[in-house]
């Protein structure tokens, strides 16, 4: 059966990215995100390709750990925001997984168990950004507990930087200063760098960096500071189904958003909201058709979008119409719809046919 709508997943991409990080802190050991099936690529493909270079993989939620467990999966697994309850530690115990602790609870109840069969705990600091980890009121608390339970676990030291992205902003001068503060003296490995931190402060790179975004090769920075050194590898492609001439003055899509200023070739393309494309993509967010770049009128549709193809000679029905990858970078199309790159790749459905190549 023909797909309509395709995501075609470049691995040699995968591997050329993780070059790139490699290279910006080669003294770094690399924990890579696949949460959010890697940022919706595929979390057991992309780990598979590059288990042997990396020191770890991050997810979120213990299903996303059990996913790589099943395909194959030995190397380390930290789960991002730890156990909230018992029964979660016992499965986190039987998958094997690194644990982030970072509330008292959690680390009373670790303690309490006697942390068997947790290889490593990775202590998260809240040095800012006041969504998880110990604050510094806690944190004299946390150590003293941690020193007297005498856990047979490795630890690391982590926080995460809120505006690393916005290079400059006063916030990430803040969270460094008070991360020197908070791990000043400890003899466990330290982890600050995020994507935006991998590419911007060298000097943050510490023992262990954490890429997500720019393992896709998207750029943290967004559609105002692309990473030309990273490729993109994700491409996602629909087919043209119809063509029309639209006369001057006339309308396009639902609710008429789109009124042609003069005579246009549309072509109707297999692909909308329902595909996980987002709604909010206004007209003149660009696309990509044989060879020549054009750009989206009228409203996305759920199963639907249109595109301006008056300019494109011999479009004909099932050319292939690329709505973001290897031409039309996804943070430029986020930019237009309001968001991000990260937002459109995790949010494509299951009616996308995925393929993936070397």
């Amino acid at each position: 059966m023909s797909s309509r709508v395709s995501a075609t997943v470049n691995l040699s991409a995968i591997s050329h990215n993780l070059d790139v990080i490699q290279q910006a802190a080669p003294q770094s050991c690399v924990l890579a995100m696949v949460k959010a099936d890697a940022y919706g690529h595929g979390a057991g493909e992309v780990a598979r390709v590059i288990e042997p270079r990396v020191g770890g993989f991050g997810v979120a939620t213990l299903d996303e750990a059990d996913v790589l467990r099943s395909v194959g999966i030995v190397a380390p697994i930290v789960l991002l925001e730890g156990f909230n309850f018992s029964h979660e530690l016992a499965i986190a115990k039987e998958l094997k997984l690194d644990l982030v602790i970072h509330n008292l609870i959690q680390l009373t109840e670790l303690v309490n168990d006697g942390a068997e069969g947790i290889p490593r705990i990775w202590l998260k600091l809240d040095t800012g950004m006041h969504r998880l980890g110990f604050s510094s009121k806690d944190w004299k608390k946390a150590l003293s507990v941690l020193t007297d339970a005498h856990l047979p676990v490795e630890s690391v030291v982590m926080t995460h930087m809120a505006c690393a992205d916005e290079i400059g902003h006063e916030q990430n001068q803040l969270q460094e200063q008070c991360f020197e503060e908070m791990s000043r003296g400890l003899p466990f490995p330290c982890s600050i760098a995020n994507s935006a931190v991998i590419l911007s402060r060298p000097d943050l790179h510490r023992d262990w960096v954490r890429p997500g975004i720019m393992l896709y090769g998207v750029s943290p920075f967004g559609a105002g500071q692309l990473v030309d050194s990273l490729k993109p590898v994700m491409t996602l492609r629909a087919s043209v189904i119809a063509l029309r001439d639209v006369e001057e003055g006339e309308w396009i899509g639902y609710g008429a958003t789109y009124q042609c200023s003069t005579p246009k070739k549309i072509a109707t393309v297999s692909l909308g909201y329902g595909d996980g494309y987002p709604r909010s993509a206004p007209s003149g967010t660009p696309c990509y058709l044989n060879g020549v770049y054009t750009e989206l009128v009228g409203r996305v549709s759920m199963d639907m979008l249109t595109v301006d193809v008056s300019h494109i000679p011999d479009v004909a029905l099932g050319d292939q119409v690329e709505l973001w990858g290897e031409h039309v970078p996804v943070e430029q199309v986020a930019a237009h719809c309001g968001t991000i790159g990260y937002e459109l790749l995790t949010g494509l459905t299951n009616r996308v046919a995925f393929h993936y190549v070397r």
